[in-house]
């Protein structure tokens, strides 16, 4: 092969491995017509250094290799994780979590599988770097020769000249042809790591006000449900791929309701995190502040912050917490003070599992009304309850029991488990936003079904998302918006939250009211019979009969 190839080859190699873009919605790239300002400048020093000492020796070619490796691995995050995610990484919270989020993943996938696919991937960055290591090479023994060096020399200063003129110029934004650094996404994390360490306040939480103190006189001694249903996003209202389809769910929904005595109002408020971490959302309605990250996080577990499950306690309520996705040691549960928490053991859900999750949501509703909702002369109850069937990869979905006392349905299908494999492997966008549509609609059918023939006459259930879906189904850039339900037979109640900003219906408004951190002390508030403007409870009618 001619020189000049060669070197064209090897410095195309060099810069498509700092410009290539993610190609959603999958975990795969594709190459992007951009310059790396990167290569630029390494193309610049290693001319200036072999004209000034020479060729630089094996450890130092090993030792810059390594550094443009990382930038390569660095790119990949950079464009990959907010694709998917709808949000940039946190290098040092996220990996945190990474050896559960792999458990998911490979829960349902045969040891050879995993191992042959480890072993195909080792292979294949092995083979990359094989190749990004010739044209490095190529490069630096190009530069051994005097013609090399000025020739790659003049090539990266004039491109040095059209960045900076880009820069300088608004008539000429030549810096559009270069792709956005890889250094300034390295130097963020590292930011946010002395920030998360070295730099944080961990003051914050205990300057920030407590929770209102609440006597819920307003609930007239009623039963507070608040449910979290997993990646429930304001998309499924905004965006027409979801909201088409849904509108006659919803419409279905609220029509059976009304006609069963319910009464609906909504809202949408801006979660505290996208596409995943949902503790973050739950610990930030319990706790009424914006938790935002994993420094927060434990920063609030540290503190002895009030809760919204101590304050109903305050006021004589049994606190329950259930957790169907629960499958390790909780401790830091203890800090939320809730009175009892089941887990996925403690549920004990005796059917087939569908997906990593196992337990259906219907089930865990149905087994703890019937543990803590049913008896006869309880204390009143907060039931705090994250569901987990429309969880990512949202299949395989257990099937809506019309006989909520039974659960001896089949085991999902081989096909079934085979499509959420798939799921998990492709990231298919088009896949998985059909599966979340369906995921959507098993959750109505399971709140519409307690509604209808179990909730407590007198209960209040606040009923809303914990975060969007991941970007690879909803797309990028979109609000971090989840929506809020309340429902109630007391229509007194529900205007009291309509004069607070929610709407009548089950879709909310365009606008959020707030953070989701906001909901907390709305509810203390608008539930204390003290509050100013705070309206008597109206006496219950006999309950309509229930209807499946």
């Amino acid at each position: 092969m001619p020189n000049l190839p060669r070197i064209f080859l090897a410095l195309l190699l060099l810069n498509s491995a700092l410009t290539f873009q993610n190609r959603w919605p999958t975990i795969g790239v594709r190459w992007a017509p951009e310059l790396s300002l990167e290569l630029v400048i390494l193309l610049m020093a290693l001319a200036l250094l072999a004209a000034w000492r020479g060729v630089p020796g094996r450890a130092t070619r090993n030792v810059l290799f390594g550094g443009f490796l990382l930038l390569v691995l660095g790119r990949y995050l950079d464009v990959t994780v907010p694709a998917l995610m709808g949000r940039s990484i946190n290098l040092y919270w996220d990996s945190q979590h990474l050896p559960r989020v792999a458990a998911m993943f490979l829960d349902s996938v045969a040891g050879w599988q995993w191992l042959l696919a480890l072993l195909a991937l080792l292979a294949l960055l092995l083979a990359l770097a094989a190749v990004l290591r010739w044209a490095f090479d190529t490069i630096v023994a190009v530069l051994a020769r005097p013609v090399g060096r000025r020739g790659l020399g003049a090539l990266a200063l004039a491109l040095l000249m059209v960045y900076g003129i880009g820069r300088l110029s608004p008539r000429l934004p030549a810096e559009h042809w270069f792709s956005l650094p890889v250094t300034g996404m390295l130097a963020e994390q590292a930011k946010l790591m002395l920030d998360a360490t070295v730099f944080r306040h961990h003051g914050r939480i205990a300057a920030q006000p407590p929770l209102p103190v609440s006597d819920l006189g307003r609930l007239g001694g009623g039963d507070l449900f608040a449910i979290f249903f997993e990646s429930y996003g304001a998309l499924v209202f905004d965006d027409p791929r979801f909201a088409v389809p849904l509108a006659g769910d919803f419409a279905a929904f609220e029509h059976s309701l009304e006609v069963s005595g319910w009464r609906v109002a909504s809202a949408r408020v801006e979660s505290s995190t996208f596409g995943g971490s949902s503790w973050l959302a739950h610990s930030s309605l319990l706790s009424g502040l914006r938790i935002a990250d994993q420094g927060d996080y434990q920063d609030l577990l540290a503190s002895d912050r009030a809760t919204l499950a101590s304050r109903l306690a305050t006021v004589g309520y049994r606190t329950v917490s259930v957790m169907p996705g629960l499958k390790y040691p909780w401790p830091e549960g203890q800090f939320y003070r809730f009175d009892q928490i089941y887990n996925a053991e403690r549920l004990q859900y005796p059917g087939p599992a569908y997906g990593w999750w196992a337990i259906p949501d219907q089930y865990s509703l149905y087994r703890i009304h019937q543990i803590e909702a049913a008896p006869v002369g309880r204390a009143p109850l907060l039931v705090f309850y994250p569901t987990i069937n429309s969880h990512a990869p949202f299949a395989p979905l257990p099937p809506y029991q019309p006989d909520w006392s039974v659960f001896d349905a089949p085991p999902p299908t081989a096909a079934a488990v085979a499509e959420a494999v798939e799921l998990n492997h492709r990231l298919d966008g088009r896949e998985l936003a059909s599966a979340y549509l369906q995921s959507v609609r098993y959750n109505l059918d399971v709140l519409g079904g307690y509604l209808r023939r179990y909730a407590p006459a007198n209960a209040l259930l606040l009923v809303l998302g914990d975060h969007q879906p991941p970007a690879v189904v909803g797309g990028r850039e979109i609000p971090w918006q989840v929506p809020v339900h309340l429902f109630s037979r007391d229509p007194t109640l529900i205007e009291a939250f309509e004069q607070a900003g929610f709407r009548p219906g089950i879709t909310p408004g365009p606008a959020a009211l707030g953070g989701i951190e906001m909901l907390g002390p709305l509810l203390l508030r608008t539930l204390d019979s003290r509050w100013p403007g705070s309206p008597q409870p109206a006496p219950l009618t006999a309950a309509v009969p229930r209807t499946r």
